[in-house]
């Protein structure tokens, strides 16, 4: 084989990329499959069998991200079929930004003007091909390789579209975010953390990690992750006068889910957090560490 054979194309290149998008392992297989058919270039029915594959895959992509009950509750709904029923622009642009305004997608600064065109013509173009007719039986192999290298491209520049957006959301709620992990720590003390001392306290909240979850039709949902630095304290108040108390700063990891109404995708709202403090018992692999090195004050 040649150098130039064994390189990967364009249409692997471009199905690599998508791949790793993809939502589910049901997606990846139609991917797969789509593209063994077209890639038997002996099948006459190779590029019907790869658009009918990456179709479906299309379809199944925005009926999982953009459910029909989902999109009729988005506040820019409008009914524009006669069973009611969302179109496939509605899917696109309920996948991309779910309940959130063009207004706030725009201050969000996510380009979303072209991409609902650009799947429509693809999957237009797929169908075409699905049927099978004299014209559409043989297609000059270049020309087919083109078509099917811009349908992947389309269908990838859709999931990268998705990404910009939760990452330009993570951006414009970060600063918040710190605060809202501090202000719910500060305010309950886990059972978690309160079981290691005679009192506990939060010092600080280290975000690590924040991820959009989903972007439903009224909220968002986030996921948070990080550490959270903690003082403990042993005895009481008078053993800490007498200078029998002693107290211990360390810190656990944290994870925190919380919601934001699409209207106002900073005011966050029901937290749910989670410490991890196996560590204090020896259940992790920093068996060497002794806690009681971090002691403060005794």
């Amino acid at each position: 084989m040649s150098e130039a054979q064994s390189q990967p194309s364009k249409l692997d290149h471009l199905a690599g990329s998508l791949n790793a998008a993809l939502l589910d392992e049901f997606s990846r297989e139609v991917l797969k499959g789509s593209l063994m058919a077209f890639k038997a270039v002996d099948n006459p029915l190779r590029l019907s069998q790869f658009s009918t594959g990456i179709r479906e895959l299309i379809g199944h992509t925005l009926a999982t991200l953009a459910t029909d009950n989902e999109v009729k509750a988005a506040s820019w709904f409008q009914v524009e079929t006669q069973d009611g029923r969302p179109t496939r622009r509605q899917r696109v642009k309920f996948a991309i930004q779910g309940g959130m305004s063009d207004l706030t997608i725009t201050d969000l600064q996510v380009d979303t003007a072209e991409i609902d065109l650009e799947v429509r013509k693809v999957v237009d173009e797929l169908s075409k091909y699905t049927h099978v007719r004299p014209d559409t039986l043989r297609v000059d192999p270049e020309e087919a390789e083109v078509f099917c290298c811009d349908a992947l491209a389309t269908f990838l520049e859709f999931f990268e579209i998705l990404d910009d957006c939760r990452k330009s959301i993570r951006r414009a709620v970060e600063n918040g975010v710190d605060e809202h992990a501090l202000e719910v720590f500060t305010q309950d003390v886990y059972n978690e953390i309160d079981i290691l001392s005679t009192r506990s306290s939060v010092d600080a909240v280290q975000i690590d990690k924040i991820e959009v979850v989903a972007i439903g039709s009224a909220f968002i949902t986030y996921g948070v992750s990080g550490q959270v630095y903690v003082d403990l304290s042993y005895g009481s108040k008078s053993d800490f006068r007498n200078d029998m108390g002693a107290e211990i700063s360390t810190d656990f990891p944290f994870s925190m889910t919380t919601m934001a109404p699409v209207g106002n995708i900073g005011r966050f709202e029901n937290p749910t957090a989670q410490i991890d403090t196996s560590s204090w018992y020896g259940d992790d692999d920093d068996e060497g560490e002794d806690l009681f090195l971090k002691i403060t004050d005794y």
